[in-house]
């Protein structure tokens, strides 16, 4: 070719079509001769190399195949196309149907779509079918990592070819595996999930942000304009961070550990001071109960040093500062944060929006505000939080609600009364709920249900009969509320 143009690409296919019609090629045969060439010259697996050989984007490929099919509404997407064409290594497996219709809108047979490692990972049954039919095909051989061009040598090479192919490598930044739409549906996905979360079964918001985390991971895994490229390394920090914090709710802790670690990488990546207070909001909270106190104080008060404007206040990283202290009793550090919290707090602040997930509610606000005073022996000033709680969680539509609060609002406030030496206060707390019966709960209710027990049945109240009987309904309703 008379100029350089990189392998594969536009003007590469271009050059070669220019090539072979100059051999005496006819049209209709020009496409084969470029997918063959793609797969043997440029190392392109034999998916990607017919559609290109085509000239076919992944969204029009997907049009065509809704039509080939007779049904334009049919669920075909250009990222599905995406996702056959890195199969086997990842992506998705395509049927023997699927490629039957992409060979179709290719010009070509479905067993030209085919490569060696495809056909060793193909199930047992779709052997047998590609074997069965007579015609023939040509096993691609698998493509290889393709040499690296090195930068800045110029010696041996004339002055037209310096440069040559600059402009193709450039045009490589427009190229893009993932369109606004994709991403406006995994930010849309995010949101739903973040505000299902206090009404829907954890393992459940669990596993659909799993679906989430995965799908960002693959289109990384492509090329992108630099702004989706970020875009998706947002998505997965939240989808990441949100994912550690439901599977503290399980008690999963090494789990929870590790996909913060996750969702710090990407905003590393990322450069998003707001990602990072999401990422320090879960990191904090899994610290705090897997029983690093002292980390979560320190991972809650490194997220306030990004400023991220309004979208996640102040309050949840400085309440959890607070209750990271309150676990080693450090009286001073609790009262000065919590004396922060209440300089900024607004009564009236809800916690919707795009980061509602980590903008708690008022009610649990004024919780975990008790949680900390209580744990330095401030109980009146934790029973007054506590009944500030317990108003604003009444008053929240059901929808809104995270119901864990209700359990976690009562043992609390009966362990307050208990420090007051009010033991039927206490009981006055906690027998409505362990009445109705506690249910399935986060592994932070067992704690608090386990820990209630532990202190009716230390030696201010051993003798009394009323907390005898307390602590044994507790730990039953202990054992019965794993999640």
């Amino acid at each position: 070719m008379s100029r350089q143009a990189k392998p594969g690409s536009k003007p590469y296919r271009a050059q070669l079509r220019d090539r072979l019609t100059a051999l005496g090629f006819p049209e209709e045969a020009l496409p084969a001769q470029v997918a063959k060439n793609l797969v043997v010259e440029c190392r392109i697996p034999p998916r990607t190399a017919w559609r290109l050989a085509s000239e076919l984007s992944l969204d029009v490929a997907a049009h065509q195949y809704n039509a080939v099919t007779g049904d334009p509404r049919a669920g075909m997407r250009g990222t599905r196309i995406w996702e056959y064409e890195q199969w086997p290594e990842r992506g998705v497996r395509p049927t023997v149907a699927a490629l039957r219709v992409l060979a179709q809108v290719y010009g070509t047979n479905w067993k030209c779509l085919l490569g060696l490692r495809d056909l060793e990972q193909l199930p047992a049954k779709d052997l047998a079918e590609y074997h069965a039919e007579t015609e023939p095909a040509v096993v691609a051989p698998e493509p290889e990592a393709p040499p690296v061009r090195a930068l800045f040598r110029t010696e041996g090479r004339s002055e037209e070819e310096i440069g040559a192919g600059a402009l193709d490598d450039a045009l490589l930044l427009t190229k893009t595996n993932v369109d606004d739409l994709q991403l406006d549906d995994l930010w849309a996905d995010l949101d739903f999930l973040g505000g299902a979360y206090t009404r829907t079964a954890p393992d459940s918001i669990l596993g659909q942000l799993a679906v989430i985390a995965d799908r960002t991971s693959a289109l990384l895994k492509g090329r992108q304009r630099p702004k989706q490229t970020q875009d998706l390394l947002l998505i997965g920090a939240k989808s990441s961070a949100m994912m550690a914090w439901i599977a503290g709710d399980l008690g999963r802790y090494r789990l929870s550990r590790e996909l913060n670690t996750a969702a710090w990488l990407y905003t590393q990546y990322a450069d998003d001071l707001l990602a990072r207070r999401w990422v320090r909001t879960s990191q904090a909270r899994v610290a705090f109960w897997a029983g690093n106190g002292i980390e979560s104080a320190k991972l809650a008060a490194d997220g306030l040093n990004y400023h991220a404007g309004g979208r996640l206040t102040d309050a949840p990283l400085i309440l959890a500062e607070a209750r990271g202290w309150s676990s080693v009793q450090a009286e001073p550090q609790v009262l000065a944060a919590i004396a922060r919290w209440t300089a900024i707090e607004d009564p009236d602040l809800g916690a919707g929006g795009e980061d509602s997930f980590f903008n708690i509610t008022k009610d649990r606000r004024h919780y975990m505000a008790g949680t900390s005073l209580l744990s330095v022996g401030q109980a009146s000033a934790a029973l007054r939080e506590f009944a500030t709680a317990r108003e604003a969680f009444e008053k929240l539509s059901l929808e809104n609600r995270w119901e864990a609060m209700d359990p976690m609002i009562r043992i609390d406030m009966g362990r307050a009364h208990l420090r007051l030496d009010d033991l039927e206060g206490a009981a006055a707390q906690v027998e409505p709920l362990l009445t109705a019966g506690v249910g399935k709960q986060p592994d932070m209710v067992r704690a608090m249900l386990k820990l209630m027990a532990t202190e009716l049945s230390g030696p201010r109240w051993r003798s009394a009969t009323t907390a005898r009987h307390l602590a044994e309904a507790l730990l039953d309703a202990h054992a019965s509320a794993r999640p």
